[in-house]
């Protein structure tokens, strides 16, 4: 970890939503934690000569791991402090002896990112993003519910961009978008991890949640039954964000949240999926969506 090449390393995330990140580690222990980050997204090293739009918002990120403290409280190990710095935010990790430091650092920071793009009318879900000819769905479940296995059973030319959660956003013309987000849980007990393609978004055109039945069929649902899956989906994938807030910030973020929720069902089609253990239940959402060969 005593490598001081990492002190420095910036890495470039352009989001679809007009969001461009600079993410720069301030001292050798946040190196590891911001390297490790561009690895998994796949993030370019410089952001030299990228082309902004009028509706475009940079951001400088800072990131700092303060000092091990023996005493801290096991219950703060994952609070996250960000903290103004010029034209720029400071966000402090906590540092600690555990075999999942790296996995809780990687969560910390990337709720970050989420929690940005959640102000700006996006959301972090829980469920896999899939993709068929440029067009992404949410395939959504409770962690060890099925939606990995449903994703691996997809053919080609479907293609499973991530299996664990996604950043939803929304360009300037009010399309909606699915950002592949890293399964984080491939880096608990020193896992080796895994590689998303982050940046490489698709526009979505569907959120389905898995319900396990003898026979597939897809059950489109009203808005207003898809905003209660949906909080309980955006919950699940969101937690870390309120960690270390006030009663009254927390109240503001999880009326952003519910906002951003309501807006998500009105303009993108929820249905729920029912689907058997070998049928072929893509087809099912293939008609669902127009997009069926047959």
């Amino acid at each position: 970890m005593n490598n001081p090449f990492l002190q420095g390393r910036q890495h470039h995330l352009a989001l679809i939503d007009g969001t461009r990140w600079t993410i720069t580690a301030r001292n050798q222990e946040a190196g590891v934690v911001v390297s490790q980050l561009g690895d998994a997204m796949q993030l370019c090293m410089m952001s030299q000569g990228v082309s902004l739009s009028p509706h475009d918002v940079v951001h400088r990120l800072f990131v700092l791991v303060e000092a091990h403290d023996p005493n801290a409280d096991p219950e703060k190990l994952c609070a996250l402090w960000s903290v103004k710095d010029g034209d720029g935010v400071v966000c402090k990790l906590s540092s600690f002896i555990h075999s999942d430091w790296l996995y809780i650092q990687l969560i910390g920071l990337s709720s970050i990112l989420a929690q940005a793009a959640q102000a700006r009318g996006g959301i972090l879900l829980h469920g896999a993003l899939a993709e068929k000819d440029g067009i992404g769905v949410i395939l959504a479940a409770p962690g060890g519910t099925g939606k990995s296995t449903a994703s691996a059973r997809l053919p080609a030319p479907w293609r499973t961009r991530c299996d664990d959660a996604t950043l939803v956003v929304r360009d300037s013309q009010g399309t909606y978008w699915g950002h592949p987000w890293p399964t984080w849980s491939c880096f608990q007990g020193g896992a080796s991890g895994g590689t998303w393609d982050v940046q490489n978004a698709v526009p979505l055109k569907g959120v389905f949640f898995l319900s396990q039945a003898r026979e597939d069929r897809v059950e489109s649902v009203g808005s207003g039954h898809a905003v209660s899956l949906l909080v309980e989906c955006a919950e699940q994938s969101s937690q870390i964000m309120d960690r270390g807030l006030s009663k009254e910030d927390s109240r503001v973020q999880h009326l952003e949240r519910f906002n951003n929720l309501c807006a998500l069902a009105r303009a993108i089609p929820t249905h729920i999926l029912h689907l058997s253990l070998t049928g072929t239940f893509w087809q099912e959402i293939e008609q669902m969506l127009g997009c069926s060969d047959s």
